[in-house]
């Protein structure tokens, strides 16, 4: 009985020492959230530890805008692209600059309409905020050279 007391004990302490050396996550990843009028968001991504510290919180925010470039079957992050989102009543909610390639929105609930460029190429998608999580993915792609 002593014996199964002390690997009891053993074990716990091996596992607490083992719990003890995974960091927690860098909170100094996730880019700051920031206030325009009624929505909250955060914006970022250029670099990898941006990216997972943002998609860990990116189920807080109803949402989620992508920006990517595909050439054939790659895709590369677009950053610097700039967003407005309009509600159904015309009212533009935001208008600025996603500084990376993930855009989070908290906002209220309804229609909107997100709006952006990528070199001349204009995009708008219809979004409704409410229960479900909208995650959007603007992706331009480049014309791949033909070589006979």
């Amino acid at each position: 009985m002593a014996k199964k007391m002390i690997l009891a004990a053993v074990s716990s302490l091996v596992a607490g020492a083992a719990s003890a050396s995974v960091p927690p996550p860098q909170r100094g990843d996730l880019p700051p959230a920031q206030r325009a009028g009624q929505l909250t968001y955060r914006t970022g991504g250029a670099r990898a530890e941006e990216v997972l510290a943002l998609k860990k919180v990116a189920a807080d925010y109803p949402l989620e805008l992508v920006f990517v470039e595909r050439f054939g079957r790659k895709e590369s992050y677009v950053t610097d692209m700039p967003v407005r989102i309009v509600d159904a009543g015309g009212k533009v909610v935001f208008e600025g600059q996603s500084r990376g390639p993930y855009f989070l929105a908290k906002l209220p609930q309804g229609r909107y309409t997100v709006s952006t460029r990528w070199d001349a190429f204009s995009s708008s998608r219809p979004v409704t905020v409410g229960k479900e999580r909208q995650r959007v993915v603007f992706a331009w792609g480049k014309a791949q050279a033909w070589v006979p």
